[in-house]
C-alpha cells in the first residue's frame, strides 16, 4: 500500500501544477487578445490589397491590352510589305531608268543623225541657188527648191537641236534618279532588315512585360490569397483559445479530482487499489489532455509564426516595376513605330521623286511623238521635192546635169531621213513600253496600298495608348500597395514579439506535463498493482463529466486504452469568421 506521505507529496504536486496552470492562463489572456486585433487588422490590409491586386488584373485584362501583340505584329507585317513592295518597285524602276538611259542615248545618235542630215541639206540649198543663178530664166523653176531646201534645213536643225536639248536634260534627271536610287535603295534595304530584327526584338520584349503586367498581378494575388487563408486559420484558431482555456480548466478540475481521491482515508487493501488504480487512471488521462493541449496550441503558434513570415515576404517591388517595365518597353515600340514611319516617309519622298521623274517622261514621249510626225512628213516632202527637180531638170537636158545632182543627193537625204525616222519610231515604240511597265510598277506606290498601312498603324497607336494607360494604372495601385505592405509588415514586428512571448507562456506547459508524469510515475513505482486497479467505465463516467468537448472525450478514451493521441481537427478558415 502507498503511504500517506506519498500521496499527500502527490496532492501537493498537483495543487502546485493547478496554481501554474491558472497563471498560465491569466498570462495569455492578454497577449491573445492583442493578437486577435491584430490579425483584424491584418485581414482589413489583405482584403485591401486582394482588392487592388484585383483592380490591376482588371485593367490589364481589358480587351484594348490584349490587342497589343497583335497589333504591333500587324503594323510590322504591313509596314514590312509595304515598304518591301515600294522598295522592290523602286528597284524595278531603277532597271526601267536604265533601259531608259540607253534608248536616250539610241535617241541621241538618231538625234545627231538628222542634225547631219539638216547641214547637208542646207549645202544642197547653197548649191542649188548657185546653180540657180547660172541657168538664168531658165533656173527659175529650181528657185522653188532651193527655198525649200533652205527652210527645212533650218527647221530641221532646230527641232533636232532642241530635241537634242530636251533628251539631254532628260537623261540627266534620269542619271539623278539613278544615282540616287542607286545610292539609297541598299541603305533602304539594311534599314528595313533591321527593322525587321529590331521588331523582332521589341516584340519580344513587349511580350515578356505583358507577360508580367498580365502574371505578376495574379502571382500576387495567389500570395494574398494564401496568406489571407493563413489569417483566417489563425483567426480561427485564436477564437479556438477559448476551447483551450476551457481544456487547461478542465485539467485543473480533473487535478482536484484526482487529489480529492489520493486524500481520502482508505482502509482496506482493496480500496487502496481501487482509489490509487482510480487516481493513476486519472493522471495517464490528464497526461494525455495536457499533450493534446500542447499540441494544439504549439500547432496555431506555428500557424501565427507561419502567417507572419508569408506576409513578411510579400513585396510589392514586382508590382511596383511593372508600370516603368512596360512604360520602357511601350517607349521601345513607339521609337520602332516612329522608325517605320519614317522609312515610309523615305519611301514616299522617293516616290515623289519618282513620280516626278515619269511624268517628264510623259512630256518626252509627247515631243517625241510630235518629232517622229513631223519626220514622216518631212521624208514625204523630201521625196516630193526629189520627183519635182528630177522632172524639172529632165526638160532642161543637159544644162541641169548639176540640177539632176542636186536631185540624186535629195534622194538620198531622203531615204536616210526615213531611215532615221523608222529608228526614232522604234524608239519611240520601246519608250513607250517602257512607260506602260513603269506605270505598272508605280501601281505599288499608289494611295491604295497605303491602307492596311494607315489602318495597322492606327490600331497600333490605340494599342499602345491603352498600354501607357494601363502601365501607369499598375504603377498608382503598386504604389498604394507598397504603401499598404508597409503597415503590414509593420504590424507583423509587433505579432512576432507577442508569438515569442506565447511560446514563453506556453512552455509552462512542459512543466506541468513533466510534474503530472512525474506524479504518476512515483504512484507506480510505489505499487505498480495500480495500473490496473481500476474500473475503466467508472474512470470514464468520473471524468467525462468535467469535459465539455467531443475531442477531450476522445483524448480520455484513447489514454485509458493506452492508444495514440488523437489528431485534432484544424481550426476553421475564412474570412467570415468572426474575433471574439
Amino acid at each position: 500500500m502507498i503511504s500517506i506521505e506519498t500521496r499527500m507529496d502527490a496532492v501537493r504536486t498537483l495543487e502546485s501544477t493547478k496554481g501554474e496552470l491558472k497563471n498560465l492562463a491569466r498570462a495569455t489572456e492578454s497577449e491573445i487578445g492583442y493578437v486577435a486585433r491584430a490579425f483584424e487588422a491584418l485581414t482589413a490590409g489583405t482584403d485591401t490589397l486582394l482588392n487592388l491586386a484585383a483592380g490591376i488584373i482588371g485593367g490589364v485584362e481589358s480587351g484594348r491590352i490584349n490587342s497589343v501583340l497583335p497589333s504591333v505584329q500587324s503594323l510590322g507585317t504591313a509596314a514590312m510589305r509595304f515598304i518591301g513592295d515600294r522598295l522592290q518597285a523602286a528597284s524595278g524602276i531603277l532597271g526601267m531608268a536604265n533601259e531608259e538611259v540607253e534608248l536616250l542615248r539610241r535617241l541621241s545618235s538618231v538625234t545627231r543623225g538628222q542634225a547631219t542630215l539638216a547641214l547637208e541639206t542646207k549645202g544642197l540649198s547653197v548649191l542649188t541657188n548657185i546653180e540657180v543663178s547660172h541657168l538664168g530664166a531658165e533656173g527659175a523653176s529650181f528657185q522653188y527648191l532651193a527655198h525649200e531646201l533652205s527652210e527645212f534645213s533650218k527647221s530641221a536643225m532646230k527641232e533636232t537641236m532642241g530635241l537634242a536639248t530636251r533628251t539631254h536634260a532628260r537623261k540627266a534627271v534620269v542619271e539623278e534618279t539613278n544615282r540616287a536610287l542607286a545610292t539609297d535603295l541598299p541603305r533602304q534595304h539594311d534599314d528595313m532588315r533591321r527593322i525587321q530584327v529590331d521588331l523582332g526584338n521589341a516584340l519580344a520584349v513587349v511580350d515578356a512585360s505583358l507577360a508580367q503586367l498580365f502574371g505578376t498581378p495574379a502571382k500576387f494575388r495567389m500570395c494574398m490569397e494564401d496568406i489571407a487563408r493563413q489569417i483566417a486559420g489563425v483567426v480561427a484558431a485564436v477564437q479556438a483559445h477559448d476551447i483551450t482555456r476551457q481544456q487547461i480548466g478542465h485539467v485543473g478540475e480533473s487535478f482536484d479530482l484526482i487529489s480529492t481521491r489520493l486524500g481520502l482515508e482508505i482502509t482496506t487493501e482493496n480500496e487502496a487499489a481501487r482509489e490509487l488504480g482510480l487516481a493513476r487512471a486519472g493522471l495517464a488521462i490528464q497526461v494525455y489532455q495536457l499533450r493534446a493541449i500542447k499540441t494544439t496550441v504549439a500547432g496555431w503558434v506555428a500557424q501565427i509564426r507561419t502567417c507572419l513570415a508569408g506576409i513578411v515576404r510579400v513585396s510589392v517591388s514586382d508590382l511596383v516595376g511593372i508600370g516603368p517595365a512596360v512604360m520602357e518597353a511601350e517607349r521601345e515600340l513607339s521609337s520602332l513605330v516612329a522608325r517605320i514611319e519614317l522609312l515610309g516617309q523615305q519611301s514616299q519622298a522617293y516616290s515623289r521623286r519618282i513620280h516626278h521623274t515619269l511624268d517628264g517622261l510623259s512630256n518626252l514621249m509627247q515631243l517625241l511623238d510630235e518629232h517622229v510626225r513631223r519626220s514622216r512628213s518631212v521624208g514625204s516632202h523630201l521625196q516630193l521635192l526629189t520627183f519635182n527637180s528630177i522632172i524639172e531638170a529632165s526638160h532642161l537636158g543637159t544644162h541641169a546635169v548639176a540640177i539632176l545632182a542636186i536631185a540624186e543627193c535629195i534622194k538620198g537625204i531622203a531615204g536616210e531621213w526615213r531611215l532615221i525616222t523608222d529608228q526614232s519610231g522604234l524608239t519611240v515604240e520601246e519608250i513607250l513600253r517602257l512607260v506602260r511597265r513603269t506605270n505598272e510598277v508605280m501601281a505599288a506606290f499608289s494611295d491604295v496600298q497605303d491602307n492596311p498601312l494607315s489602318e495597322a498603324r492606327m490600331q497600333t497607336q490605340a494599342g499602345l495608348e491603352a498600354l501607357r494607360a494601363a502601365a501607369a494604372f499598375a504603377a498608382r495601385k503598386a504604389q498604394e500597395m507598397k504603401t499598404v505592405t508597409g503597415e503590414m509588415q509593420a504590424t507583423t514586428t509587433a505579432l512576432g514579439s507577442a508569438a515569442d512571448h506565447l511560446d514563453g507562456c506556453f512552455r509552462r506547459l512542459d512543466v506541468v506535463l513533466a510534474e503530472t508524469e512525474r506524479v504518476k510515475c512515483s504512484l507506480e513505482t510505489k505499487d505498480p498493482a495500480i495500473r490496473g486497479g481500476y474500473d475503466a467505465a467508472e474512470v470514464e463516467g468520473l471524468f467525462s463529466a468535467l469535459y465539455t468537448t467531443e475531442m477531450e472525450r476522445e483524448i480520455l478514451r484513447a489514454a485509458l486504452r493506452g492508444a495514440p493521441l488523437p489528431v485534432a481537427q484544424p481550426p476553421s478558415e475564412g474570412n467570415g469568421v468572426e474575433l471574439f
